[in-house]
């Protein structure tokens, strides 16, 4: 996974070189093709811009779930 800063702001990615899948600082979802060491790539843009209340509803999530993983290995560990 990769942060990606910029002037426009930040944008986050995932895959391996060559190949990933992001979101750009505007909020467009792109998939990402290149020829390593080449310089070559190819960025084609998917969909519509992701809305800010969608990733409210993401990281809401993403918090709730770490929550969650925790007690459970909480509880594991006083088990055990």
């Amino acid at each position: 996974m990769r942060l990606n800063l910029s002037k426009s702001g930040v944008g986050a990615s995932v895959g391996r070189t060559g190949l990933r899948v992001g979101m750009d600082a505007n909020r467009r979802k792109y998939f990402s093709v290149g020829l390593p060491g080449t310089g070559l790539s190819y960025r084609m843009i998917v969909g519509r811009p992701v809305t800010v209340a969608t990733l409210k509803k993401i990281g809401y999530t993403a918090i709730a779930a770490a929550i969650c993983l925790g007690l459970v290995f909480l509880v594991s560990l006083n088990k055990g």
